[in-house]
């Protein structure tokens, strides 16, 4: 196999990378839910509607007189429009009966207090359930989805929680949570990786092109499907942004191999953006891929700055799979589109504690820059953390503690190769075994394994690790214990406000993401109870 190596001195002086969220924009206000101001004067009328003390048919949708449910309060308006809005806001409570149909040109607002029509999503929760029954809400044109908690929606179907055919709404500061799809009936599939029913908590498909942005998404699933937190199907874009995935599962009962993406599955031409998310101990059970984020069959998203943490997968790609071609065993197969219409950036992200951090594979194209990949275990039957395979990958300015594999092996017995160009590597760190069995262009490095012309000492990681000893670990309660996070108690802490925010956080074999601190408590994104010592992870970055 043609080699193609060039190894120049290069100088460390400082941390090209840093730790990806120090910055000012990824602050704790906004990553997750929260609680925002509505502004009463882009709207024609605004109405509310409460569980409590509310009557559809004596009502008048005012203060006052609320009507009851969010059903009667959507078919009493006709006439919105782009020029003539609506908003409608509910108060706390729990919201049940048929599942909720949105309209375009009305907004939906959750978390009022029923007395004095004050918000706070968490103070004063808006729950919209589907009972373990029915699916909870579908989806709108140019309609917003803002401060509920949406749960228990199941469907013999696609989106347990919520589902978007070809419209583009914008899903803010939710909560979702126990939704789930049920597997199709009768389910005895020719080949593996079939269409089944994707997305637990939210499902697109046709185009859509949704925001779904400062969400929570927690213990969701599919029975047997792609995607238990959000699955896009068939050229949807769009924009995944500051949310936090915690514990999702894709194929409770799955059989074989359909249920990949245990917090998001990008599947047919689709090309959102996924930014800024925290993807939290998800899991693709059986033999799936993607136990964070799983993509394939020519999607092009840009997957950047997000935390990939602690998530499973029964095959490969346990943070993060990306493939071009679709599995498939009828020996027919796609020409690679050009670099125009397919071509996948993964940047900026951090990948830690997974069974695999990345395989990038049939003939997928694209660029993997600026990532930390550290503490990522062998996945299916790899061994590599890190994982090329069949690909043309531009691989630039990552640090890398893993082991990294680049290889051209053949893809389900097959051997094609055509419009791949060889794969760059350059000035990358790489510390974990380095093996490369393909043609490979290999500039500027440091890799541990490939000491000859190289600089004659290892560049140094800052010694920014924190090991915490907690006199208090106690679990969040708020949202009816649905918010999952962990509050430690640190008595001998000094620390800014929010200095630790995104750090990642270990305990023996549990993982967490820090969402605040002050100056003795850290609240963490995860369920860590039970352990009183903590390692903060270093944030990698060189001297």
């Amino acid at each position: 196999m043609k080699r193609i190596i060039k190894v120049n001195f290069f100088l460390l002086i400082i941390c090209f990378i840093g730790y990806q969220f120090s910055k000012a924009e990824t602050s704790p206000k906004t990553i997750g839910p929260r609680t925002t101001k509505i502004h009463e004067s882009s709207y024609s009328n605004i109405f509310f509607v409460s569980s409590k003390n509310g009557f559809d048919q004596r009502g008048n949708g005012s203060k006052e007189q609320p009507w009851q449910t969010i059903q009667f309060a959507l078919s009493q308006i006709r006439d919105a429009s782009s020029t003539n809005r609506y908003a409608i806001c509910v108060a706390e409570g729990t919201y049940t009966g048929n599942t909720i149909v949105m309209k375009p040109y009305i907004d939906l607002y959750g978390g009022f207090d029923v007395t004095d029509w004050q918000r706070d999503i968490y103070k004063y929760p808006s729950v919209l359930s589907g009972n373990g029954k029915r699916r909870v809400i579908i989806g709108a044109d140019s309609s917003r989805l803002d401060g509920f908690i949406v749960s228990k929606g199941i469907v013999r179907g696609k989106g347990g929680g919520m589902y978007c055919d070809g419209v583009s709404p914008t899903i803010t500061n939710n909560i979702f949570t126990r939704n789930k799809t049920l597997a199709p009936i009768p389910w005895k599939p020719k080949y593996r990786h079939e269409i089944a029913n994707d997305g637990g908590a939210i499902y697109c498909q046709n185009d859509g092109s949704p925001v779904i942005e400062n969400n929570l998404f927690i213990d969701n699933a599919t029975e047997v499907g792609r995607g238990a937190g959000i699955a896009f199907y068939s050229r949807c874009t769009g924009r995944i942004a500051n949310n936090v995935f915690l514990y999702n599962k894709a194929g409770l009962s799955d059989p074989l191999r359909s249920s990949d993406g245990g917090a998001i599955s990008i599947f047919n031409w689709s090309s959102p953006v996924i930014e800024n998310n925290v993807i939290l101990a998800n899991k693709a059970l059986a033999k799936n891929d993607g136990g964070g984020i799983f993509a394939a069959l020519w999607c092009s998203p840009e997957i950047k700055g997000n935390i990939i943490v602690g998530n499973f997968c029964g095959d490969d790609g346990g943070g993060l799979f990306i493939g071009g071609q679709e599995h498939r065993y009828n020996g027919h197969w796609d020409p690679i589109p050009n670099e125009k219409d397919f071509y996948v950036r993964i940047t900026n992200n951090v990948i830690i504690g997974n069974n695999g951090a990345v395989e990038f594979t049939m003939e997928s194209r694209g660029l993997f820059a600026n990532n930390i990949i550290a503490h990522n275990g062998g996945t299916g039957i790899y061994p590599a953390g890190v994982y090329f395979k069949r690909s043309e990958a531009n691989i630039v300015n990552n640090t890398i503690f893993d082991p990294f594999l680049l290889d051209f092996s053949v893809f389900d017995g097959k051997e094609k190769t055509e419009g791949l160009k060889p794969s760059t590597i350059k000035n990358n760190r790489i510390w974990g075994c380095f093996e490369l069995e393909a043609d490979a262009v290999v500039i500027d490095n440091f890799i541990k394994d490939v000491p000859e012309g190289q600089p004659d000492k290892s560049p140094e990681i800052l010694n920014d690790w924190i090991g915490i000893k907690a006199d208090a670990v106690f679990y969040n309660k708020r949202f009816n214990k649905q918010i999952f996070t962990t509050k430690l108690f640190v008595s001998e802490g000094e620390y800014r406000p929010d200095e630790l925010v995104n750090r990642v956080i270990k305990a023996g074999n549990k993982w967490g993401v820090v969402k605040s601190n002050d100056r003795q408590t850290i609240e963490v994104w995860g369920e860590l109870t039970g352990k009183i010592s903590f390692l903060i992870l270093p944030t990698y970055c060189l001297k």
